[in-house]
């Protein structure tokens, strides 16, 4: 599978098997979080076997069953975590994917437990449900890309690519309140609207940009952090 393939397989699951990661997933998931993690200065942490993080209330009330494994989102206190936390996430996400796993960006409807990590100069934004889904989810009614990209029918090709990447794209909560705009110097502006998660998913949608417009064709107007 491929990353483009991943992207279009991908969709959010809430219900999982009893059926463990195999050791070779597991290592794999560790050998990339740690990677990641030197690369990005994060705490990211495959959470295994704990089902007391959604066994909870709202973790009810948002229809998550079977629930065992995660990855935590952690990183020191920064300006810029939450955006790194959703770039880095999201390709966690399409890397599980491709292993043959499923997942479900979960912002709010789970519980802090002890087998997460968190020290007092770091944070935690949120976790990400991993394992064998009862399913493989559905597709979800998606936004007109113009919400996100106004100028997507006047774009290039490669632009229209990265959008239609980004409608695919998980979202902490749900939301897409971020915008895409081709810059009269050709760089690509990317900003995040007005949510508690924006900044997440803005990080989720530049790198889901990346993988589908392909980052030879083109520059962000700015750094990303």
């Amino acid at each position: 599978m491929t990353i483009q393939d991943a992207i279009q397989a991908r969709h959010s699951v809430r219900q999982y098997l009893q059926k463990p990661l195999s050791e070779e997933q597991k290592m794999q998931l560790n050998n990339r979080i740690a990677e990641i993690n030197r690369q990005a200065d994060l705490h990211l942490q495959l959470v295994l076997d704990d089902p007391k993080a959604f066994d909870g209330r709202l973790a009810h009330y948002g229809k998550f069953s079977g629930v065992e494994n995660l990855i935590a989102l952690v990183g020191k206190k920064q300006p810029t975590l939450s955006q790194r936390l959703g770039y880095y996430g999201a390709e966690l996400c399409l890397s599980a994917q491709m292993m043959g796993l499923n997942t479900c960006w979960v912002g709010l409807t789970y519980s802090r437990t002890e087998n997460m990590l968190i020290g007092p100069d770091e944070a935690i934004k949120g976790v990400m449900c991993i394992g064998h889904g009862a399913t493989q989810g559905q597709q979800h009614p998606m936004k007109a890309a113009t919400r996100i990209a106004p100028d997507y029918d006047q774009a290039p090709e490669w632009f229209r690519r990265g959008i239609d990447a980004v409608l695919l794209a998980p979202s902490a909560l749900n939301q897409f309140r971020v915008t895409f705009r081709l810059l009269a110097d050709g760089t690509v502006e990317a900003k995040a609207g007005l949510s508690p998660y924006a900044k997440i998913d803005l990080g989720i949608f530049c790198y889901y940009f990346e993988m589908g417009a392909g980052k030879e064709n083109f520059r962000w107007a700015k750094a990303l952090w």
